[in-house]
């Protein structure tokens, strides 16, 4: 996957924050392979219903055999593509081969909620997913570029970080303690204070939630920065 020098269908993926804590009643697919007339004639290309099944059930690799080009252009009625389908169900090898013969920009795309891939992976609580999709981020673009990746926030003003703490998946702060020091140091500031349209920054849920070590690790590093 090259980067540029520059910079419904899917109900679980789309309406997982709602309510907070995940929800395994909400993480089915629920979809027809028919091409409706109503997907028609909004011009959808969407992703059938083998797609889905064929990454869910991690083991069998059915889907090496539909992931294509075409396949990767794909999206679904709440604008998911095959990488956010990847990342809600934590195939790690489907992910490596979508970043392998993709577009960079499905990285960065973003569903109708304004989710990028890494949103979703995060609030499922997928963090090995997490790690296979921030590694490209810095290992081929500079540290601003990778930050305002890592940093886009959704509708609801939420980072991954606060996807992840809103759903109880702690361990997403992995990715910040196994990121390069300098890229880290770069970071970490805004991915603690940062606020949503709850006004709810990282270490504020982390506070609520009980998780002392977040909050002890997240007050060491902030603020330093602060004060400079």
């Amino acid at each position: 996957m090259d980067f540029p020098s520059g910079g419904e269908i899917m109900e679980d993926v789309e309406n997982n924050y709602i309510g907070g804590e995940n929800n395994d009643e909400e993480n089915r697919i629920e979809i027809s392979e028919e091409r409706s007339e109503e997907v028609q004639a909004h011009g959808w290309c969407l992703l059938p219903k083998r797609t889905y099944d064929s990454i869910k059930e991690k083991e069998d690799e059915s889907w090496r055999e539909i992931i294509d080009d075409q396949t990767l252009k794909q999206k679904s009625p709440g604008g998911n593509t095959v990488l956010h389908v990847a990342a809600l169900y934590g195939n790690d090898r489907c992910v490596e081969r979508i970043l392998e013969i993709g577009p960079a920009e499905l990285l960065i795309a973003l569903n109708n909620n304004g989710d990028t891939p890494l949103h979703v992976a995060a609030r499922a609580g997928k963090i090995s997913t997490l790690h296979k999709l921030v590694a490209p981020l810095l290992r081929n673009l500079n540290s601003q570029q990778a930050k305002m990746v890592i940093l886009v926030i959704n509708k609801q003003r939420n980072t991954l970080f606060h996807e992840a703490l809103l759903n109880g998946h702690k361990n997403v702060m992995e990715i910040l303690d196994s990121s390069p020091p300098g890229f880290r140091k770069l970071v970490e500031l805004e991915v603690f204070a940062c606020t949503n349209y709850q006004d709810k920054s990282v270490l504020q849920l982390a506070f609520e939630r009980g998780y002392e070590d977040i909050v002890d690790d997240g007050l060491t590093r902030i603020i330093p920065g602060m004060e400079g």
